[in-house]
């Protein structure tokens, strides 16, 4: 009987030390935060999206596929690209950066973007769905941040809300 107990004994123990250490394992794993995933890479073509005005007035998209030339700079290609083609951004304004995460992509303009925009509501909406159409080709963008200078402005031309980030909008 003796050895009967010191062997009940010794799986007790052995119990105890493999509790002890799947409540240690466990415990670790909880407090052991998991990788971020891995950013989403841009798509190799974009598309811009070029306010037009019909003959009867009104504001339609035209839209133009791009070929991304490198990918590392994949937004503000885009956006630059958008600036010299749609007739529609004030003159001398310039894309100082565009940059993406979880989700928002913030475009950073310079103060020409406000100051010499000269526009009416049309004006201004052509501008601002132009941004957000542009955004909406990039399927890991779901909002667009504008920004002047690195700072939220609250309106492009005095009609439409910028301050916050503005939903995309796909075709």
């Amino acid at each position: 009987m003796n050895e009967a107990r010191r062997v009940q004994s010794m799986l007790g123990v052995l119990f105890v030390v493999i509790a002890a250490l799947a409540i240690g394992v466990g415990v670790w794993l909880r407090l052991t935060p998991a990788p971020p995933p891995p950013a989403p890479k841009p798509p190799s073509e974009a598309k811009l999206y070029l306010p037009k005005v019909t003959p009867q007035g009104e504001l339609t998209y035209e839209s133009k596929p791009l070929a991304i030339q490198n990918p590392e700079t994949a937004y503000k290609e885009v956006f630059e690209k958008l600036i010299r083609e749609s007739g529609v951004f004030p003159r001398g304004t310039r894309l100082l950066s565009a940059t993406a995460q979880n989700g928002a992509l913030t475009l950073n303009f310079s103060k020409e973007l406000v100051d010499n925009f000269e526009g009416g509501v049309t004006e201004e909406t052509a501008l601002v769905n132009a941004l957000t159409y542009t955004a909406g080709s990039f399927p890991n963008i779901e909002r667009v941040q504008i920004l002047v200078e690195g700072k939220p402005v609250e309106s492009i031309g005095g009609h439409i809300e910028t301050a916050v980030a503005l939903p995309v909008t796909r075709d």
